[in-house]
C-alpha cells in the first residue's frame, strides 16, 4: 500500500511541476532586447511621422530601414523576430522588457 501511495504521490509531484524551457542559444539577451526594442520603436515612430507629414517621397520602405538598423549589430533581424516570439511566450518577462523600453524612451524626452 505504501509503495502504491508513494508512486501516486511522486506522479502527482512531477506532473504538477513547471517545465523549465531552456533558452535557445540564438535568442537575444534581455538587455539586447531592450536596446533593439527602443531602436525599433524610434524607427517606427519616425516612419509614421514621415508618413503623416507626407514626406514619404524616398524609394525606401520600412524593411530597408530595418535592414539598416540591424546591419551593424551582431544579430540579425530574423534573430530579433525569433527572440521577440520567445519572450512573447513569457508575459511577465515581456512586461518587464517593455517597462524598461518605456523608461528609456521617457528618459530621452
Amino acid at each position: 500500500m505504501n509503495k502504491a501511495f508513494l508512486v501516486i504521490l511522486s506522479g502527482l509531484f512531477f506532473s504538477c511541476s513547471q517545465r523549465v524551457e531552456k533558452q535557445p542559444k540564438h535568442i537575444l539577451s534581455e538587455s539586447q532586447m531592450i536596446e533593439v526594442l527602443v531602436e525599433v520603436h524610434l524607427l517606427e515612430s519616425a516612419s509614421q511621422l514621415n508618413m503623416i507629414k507626407g514626406m514619404k517621397e524616398d524609394s525606401l520602405n520600412i524593411r530597408d530601414y530595418y535592414e539598416a538598423l540591424f546591419e551593424p549589430k551582431e544579430y540579425s533581424f530574423e534573430e530579433f523576430n525569433e527572440s521577440f516570439t520567445y519572450y512573447s511566450k513569457e508575459p511577465k518577462t515581456m512586461e518587464l522588457l517593455l517597462d524598461s523600453v518605456l523608461t528609456r524612451i521617457q528618459m530621452m524626452e
